[in-house]
This record gives C-alpha cells, structure tokens and sequence, in this order.
C-alpha cells in the first residue's frame, strides 16, 4: 500500500510530537555496497574489538527486510539528550548520554502507542528499532536525510548537534522518500585532535580497541595486553562510564538546545556519584541506585573494575601522556 505526502506528514508530525528533533523516510532497499565494503573493512581490521556480533550481523545489516520481512519504509528519528549542565570536571568522567534514564526504554514507550496507531489506521506491518536490531542505523539516518556525519562517526542534527539517540521505525507501508543528506560536518579535526586514546580515524570510523566507551562498558572482565595499556592512560584514569569528549569539543554542539525529554534530564543521584561510593556497593545496592539507568549494562563487575582502576591508578604531577 503506498501513502501520499500528507499521510507521511501526518506520520511525521506524530513522532515529532513523541519528542523526536529530527524524522525522515526512506526507500527500505540493500545498503550501498560502498558503505557495506567500508564497514567489513572496519571489522576484518578489528577495530570491532571483542563485540563478535558485529561480524556476525553483517549479512543482515545488508537489508532491513532481514529485521522485517516486506518491508517498503524505513522511517529515521534522533532524540536529543543535549544536557544542560555536565558533571563537575573533578569528579570522574561519565558520558552524558547516562545521566538520565536509559533511552532504549524510554524511547520505545514513546512510539509503542504511535505505532499502534498506525497499524490500526493504515494496516501493515510495523516493527520499532532502538539500537536492537542488525540495522546500519546512521546510514539509514544519512539516507532519510535527517542529519550529517562527523568525523568521531556521530550523526550530527541541526540545533540538536551529535547528542541525540538514534531509532527507526520500519514499516511495510510505501511512504514517499525524503532526499538524503549530503553536506559532511565542519571537518576542523577538533574531535580526533581531543580523543585522548587516539580513537578515531580521518575516515569517521572509530578503533573500539582504544575507544573508552567501549572499554569501559562493553568489555567485560579484566582488562588485558593492549586494552590493559590503554586503560592507563591518564584520560582512562579519570573515566567510570563511556566518553563523550569527541562531542564536547564539537563546534557544531555549541549554542544547542538542551534536550527536550524529561527522563534524559540529569539525576542527582548520577551527577554527584563518586569513585568511593562505587567501590563500595554491594549488588543490591548496584541495582537500586542505577534502575532504569543505561549505567546498568556495565554491571556491577564492570563499574567496580572502571571505580577501582581511578583508586589505583597513580597519575604524576604530569599525567600520562596519550598513547
């Protein structure tokens, strides 16, 4: 079934309504080979680091009809959790995007009740991604033309800059595509200059190896060989949950507006948490203080492995030098 203008509109005007800054559509069809060639490239260098499911949801990032059979549409969003303070500079580093609630639950609830809706008035099938399927997610942003790419692989969103979550919605229903986007940031090299593990690379891809999100979130146990080394770093040293400092150096993330959902509003308890206090929780404490919160996927043996690298780790007067 194919809509007209004023049906994708309607859609549109829907999802913004949810709190979306940005919405767009395209044509559900193979990704562009050159973006797919690209991104193997990225993983046969290893740059996946140990997230193996990466290299295995390669034949399925090809097309979305892999996540949705029949599907016709797919329909890009970015929420904005632009923050309107960050955490004291002498408290240990933890990425905005942590400091309210997590957004995978909070942006599905968002567009569970629209998407019941569209079913009912339009019929087809409609499926909600969040980060929770083999989707190229910032291709397809780039593709239904709802923002840029910078050079730290950021989607960059006009007034809401590089601070947003991404989601699709993918439908069977032929909606009318927007044009893609073309225009590339600002490319001044602030952020590569800034990644304090030298992260990030000329091309926009970004080496997980060295990268402090991914170290501090998505490696689980101990830190060994060159992740070791890495942690040591006087940046590592200073870091409980994930970077964002390749957007904070951003030019195009000064003068935005700061988010527009409340459960991305900072929580006391996140923006005052110190080292001490995590390296002394227990798991029923662990579950209580971080309900809801995105910091719960490090776990508790995560975050206590980032608490006590800061308590153990000494850092001269000079600081370790970046690697």
């Amino acid at each position: 079934m194919s809509m007209a203008e004023s049906d994708k509109e309607e859609v549109r005007s829907m999802l913004l309504h949810s709190g979306a800054v940005a919405v767009g559509f395209a044509v559900a069809e193979n990704v562009n080979e050159r973006v797919m060639s690209h991104y193997m490239d990225w993983v046969e260098g290893g740059k996946h680091a140990d997230m193996d499911y990466l290299r295995r949801h390669i034949p399925l990032k090809r097309n979305p009809d892999s996540v949705l059979p029949g599907v016709a549409t797919v329909i890009s969003m970015a929420f904005s959790y632009a923050p309107r303070a960050f955490r004291s500079p002498e408290l240990p580093q933890i990425a905005c995007y942590a400091y309210g609630y997590d957004y995978h639950d909070v942006i599905r609830k968002r567009l569970t009740t629209i998407v019941e809706q569209l079913k009912e008035k339009l019929g087809g099938d409609w499926r909600i991604c969040i980060d929770s399927a083999p989707l190229a997610e910032r291709y397809w942003a780039l593709k239904s033309g709802i923002g840029i790419r910078g050079l730290n692989g950021s989607v960059i969103v006009a007034g809401s800059g590089g601070y947003v979550f991404l989601a699709e919605i993918l439908s069977t229903i032929v909606f009318p595509p927007d044009n893609p986007s073309h225009g590339e940031c600002k490319k001044c090299g602030a952020c590569q200059e800034a990644c304090p593990q030298n992260a990030l690379y000329i091309d926009g891809c970004v080496d997980s190896r060295r990268c402090l999100n991914y170290l501090t979130i998505e490696h689980r146990g101990e830190w060994q060989g060159e992740y070791a080394l890495y942690m040591k770093t006087k940046a590592a040293c200073q870091t409980l949950y994930g970077c964002d400092i390749c957007l904070r150096v951003c030019p195009h993330n000064v003068g935005i507006t700061p988010t527009n959902i409340p459960e991305f509003e900072p929580r006391s308890a996140i923006m005052t948490l110190r080292t001490e206090e995590i390296a002394q929780l227990s798991q029923e404490q662990f579950s209580a203080l971080f309900k809801g919160s995105p910091i719960k996927r490090a776990k508790l043996a995560g975050i206590m492995r980032n608490a006590l690298n800061i308590i153990s780790s000494s850092v001269s007067s000079e600081g370790r030098e970046s690697l």
